[in-house]
């Protein structure tokens, strides 16, 4: 399960050229994979669209609406356990969206995601390694990934420069890492430049990904495809191009207090104000009076959605 540390690193709102060049690792292991609905359009044109679940708050019920139809990246469940649902995972929680989505990514644990100021989400590649059973295949992936990397530092780092010639590639990939890594001092901070990086990396990205699809498809959609239900405290899927069914409203009476964040859980004049908001926004709204039974609910809909 995410540490609270790493709720506050998700939503620190980085560049997307930090996300390009961590590489803290020295290896391809640390390097972020964008997550781009375009990106995987093209690789997997037969979007899976199915009903996800989203939990929030009341302050999150208008950012939802702008998101709805957009390409922009939120996170979603299949399964979450009721408690969550009341005290939230990222926000104070009691309000649970039930909505169509497409599917970008789908696991049946916290994927870890990042989110950078554009909106966009970044995933470490050692999370898809933990994915997957087939690690012979996995490390051709890793293979070629640093084969990206060290041919990008020879195209975008002059052969005058001192530091190429110092540094041997071939014999040594982590020196490309390190290099990799303070791309932007290296390259003085040259916008123009480091924009022509960035999508040199997008686009080696896509074809390394699009190259292994079978593999990649296996770790993307495998679960939203098969069980949909997890031994964890909840799942993610990671989702764009939404569209609200319904908001679903935990009574704030059912509320456990978290002692150790009281300020998480929603007095009676919040939820009032939630279920005006949801009302207003969405029209569609139904309230509960304990979370368990909701946590039924979705398990159903699911269930029903994959003829189960």
């Amino acid at each position: 399960m995410k540490s609270f540390k790493g709720y506050l690193t998700e939503f620190a709102q980085q560049s997307t050229s930090d996300y390009v060049f961590d590489t803290p690792s020295g290896h391809s292991g640390s390097l972020k994979i964008p997550i781009s609905g375009p990106m995987f359009k093209r690789i997997w044109p037969d979007t899976i669209r199915s009903t996800v679940f989203h939990v929030t708050d009341h302050a999150g019920l208008g950012k939802l609406k702008k998101l709805e139809g957009g390409k922009k990246t939120i996170s979603a469940f299949f399964s979450m356990m009721s408690r969550y649902m009341e005290t939230g995972v990222a926000t104070s929680g009691g309000v649970v969206v039930e909505m169509d989505a497409d599917i970008l990514i789908s696991a049946r644990d916290d994927i870890m995601s990042e989110v950078d100021k554009t909106g966009r989400r970044w995933v470490e590649l050692s999370w898809f390694e933990y994915q997957t059973r087939d690690r012979s295949q996995f490390s051709k992936i890793e293979k070629d990934l640093t084969t990206l990397i060290v041919g990008l530092v020879k195209k975008h780092i002059p052969k005058d420069k001192e530091i190429q010639q110092t540094k041997h590639f071939g014999k040594d990939a982590g020196a490309a890492f390190d290099i990799w890594s303070n791309m932007k001092h290296h390259l003085k901070g040259d916008g123009r430049i480091l924009r022509v990086v960035i999508k040199d990396y997008f686009d080696g990205v896509e074809k390394i990904i699009k190259k292994h699809k079978k593999t990649m498809e296996n770790i993307f959609y495998g679960y939203a495809k098969s069980k949909r239900s997890t031994e964890d405290s909840w799942d993610e899927q990671l989702v764009n191009n939404i569209k609200v069914k319904t908001i679903h409203l935990i009574q704030p009476t059912q509320r456990k207090i978290d002692t150790a964040n009281p300020d998480r859980t929603h007095p009676i004049d919040s939820y009032e104000f939630a279920k005006e908001k949801a009302e207003k926004l969405f029209g569609t709204v139904k309230e509960w009076d304990f979370s368990t039974d909701l946590e039924i609910y979705t398990r159903e809909v699911v269930k029903k959605e994959l003829g189960k």
